[in-house]
């Protein structure tokens, strides 16, 4: 159990460094080495047991799917989402305005002729929101999304 704790703070720990969060990185880090000790020395008072290094083992590789899942439930970060649509369909661009998300609309040239391109960064946390309004006004819209690290060029 203690390396089950200590590996999903330890992915959610180097999700955040990529994210730019060092602060929390930190402060995470703090207390994943403190469980990784206590963990540690519990496997090398009874180095010799192998049910002790198999749990030692699976908690390792659990700790890592849990701290992902919980990673992507906290939502840090940002996303750019990418719809493209032919440019006869309906617009996404007024109601995401709406919401108050930035829009910027490209005009493309598509496989089947022209397309409307519209470009989008959210929070992590509104890309289910902002999908399903995507899906609701234009259903057949083709939409990719990436993970992004906004740098603003402001002085």
């Amino acid at each position: 159990m203690l390396r089950l704790a200590d590996q999903s703070l330890g992915t959610m720990r180097a999700l955040l460094v990529s994210k730019n969060k060092p602060i929390f990185a930190a402060l995470i880090g703090l207390v994943e080495s403190a469980i990784w000790i206590i963990a540690i020395s519990q496997v090398i008072k009874d180095i010799d047991d192998p049910i002790l290094i198999s749990a030692y083992a699976s908690g390792f590789a659990a700790g890592t799917i849990l701290g992902s899942y919980i990673e992507r439930i906290v939502g840090v970060g940002n996303v750019v989402v990418r719809v493209f649509c032919p440019v006869n369909s309906p617009s996404v661009a007024e109601s995401l305005r709406e919401k108050g998300h930035g829009v910027t609309v490209i005009d493309g040239q598509g496989k089947d002729g022209p397309v409307k391109i519209y470009w989008c960064v959210i929070s992590r946390r509104k890309l289910k929101s902002v999908l399903n309004m995507i899906e609701e006004i234009n259903p057949k819209a083709y939409v990719t999304t990436d993970m992004t690290s906004p740098i603003s060029l402001k002085k």
